[in-house]
């Protein structure tokens, strides 16, 4: 079994239990963007404490430095809109249909930027990663959903910046920038990504704001899911350097559904029935295929 491979399905589990702190936060009512600020902020001192560690070479150029920080703003915007979708849409729905557009648009990307090209057995790991949501989309979900369609605006929404944070990501590794470095120029762009939004939302209401809604339980959870997401794209990283594909390593990532979704099962009892169970069946086959 591939380096690649096994840094890539921790990740994936990391990634997770890091998303069910989204259905904590939506579920409890959180502001989504003070969520992410605190997440942003969390992420920002484990980073550092990693550089200070760690020590690695940096030789990345300014255009490299800031296109990252880049990918790190574009992935808050997408942090804030999971919470707001999963207000109108269950787990068991979101994140399979998550999985299908970010993957695919990472697949695109991979094949026209980095000119990937993939084997027969990643090809059908990947096409069954993507019947997945003919399975969960139909009439009757339509009316048991808060709202269907406002979810799936946000699903297809995500999708995309998911999709240009994992390609800018990709991109940062080639050009040279370690692991270490990529997460920290990431998660300041996270942090001051919220900050902006914050403050372009609310102008001077901004920090009154961040402290009504800074209850502890928000900050433990922010913290939490700001610590597993880090260790998270600390091993992506570690894949795309070490041999991973973009495409592959982001549907082997974006399989980190499965938990989120048993775990709100068991928590917060969201419905299930047998093509839900289904869904996630195909979702562990295809993850074979790409091992």
């Amino acid at each position: 079994m591939e380096v690649w491979f096994l840094a890539a399905l921790m990740g994936m589990i990391f990634a997770g239990f890091s998303n069910f702190a989204f259905k904590i936060a939506a579920s409890r009512k959180y502001d989504s963007e003070t969520f992410n600020l605190w997440g942003g902020l969390i992420s920002i001192i484990f980073a550092g404490v990693c550089l200070v560690v760690v020590k690695p070479a940096d030789v990345s150029t300014p255009f490299i430095i800031w296109l990252t920080v880049g990918s790190g703003m574009i992935a808050t915007c997408g942090g804030i809109m999971k919470v707001y979708a999963l207000r109108y849409i269950d787990t068991i729905i979101f994140y399979p249909l998550f999985k299908l557009f970010s993957p695919l648009l990472a697949i695109v990307a991979g094949m026209v930027f980095f000119s990937e090209r993939f084997s027969l057995f990643e090809w059908l790991g990947m096409i069954l990663g993507l019947l997945v949501p003919i399975l969960l989309i139909n009439k009757i979900e339509h009316n048991r959903q808060t709202n269907l369609v406002l979810g799936l605006v946000f699903v297809g929404a995500i999708s995309f910046t998911s999709a240009v944070a994992a390609a800018i990501s990709k991109y940062s590794i080639d050009s040279g920038m370690s692991e270490w470095n990529s997460l920290w120029y990431a998660s300041v762009g996270i942090f001051f990504g919220s900050l902006i939004l914050l403050l372009g939302k609310l102008r001077i209401r901004t920090f009154g704001h961040i402290v009504q809604h800074s209850q502890s339980g928000l900050v433990f959870f922010a913290f939490a899911r700001s610590f597993l997401i880090c260790i998270s794209l600390l091993f992506v990283l570690f894949a795309y350097g070490h041999g991973g594909s973009l495409g592959v390593v982001q549907t082997i990532h974006s399989m980190y559904i499965i938990i989120p979704i048993f775990l709100s099962i068991a928590m917060y009892k969201e419905h299930v029935d047998v093509r839900k169970v289904l869904a996630v069946a195909l979702s562990v086959a295809a993850l074979a295929f790409l091992g």
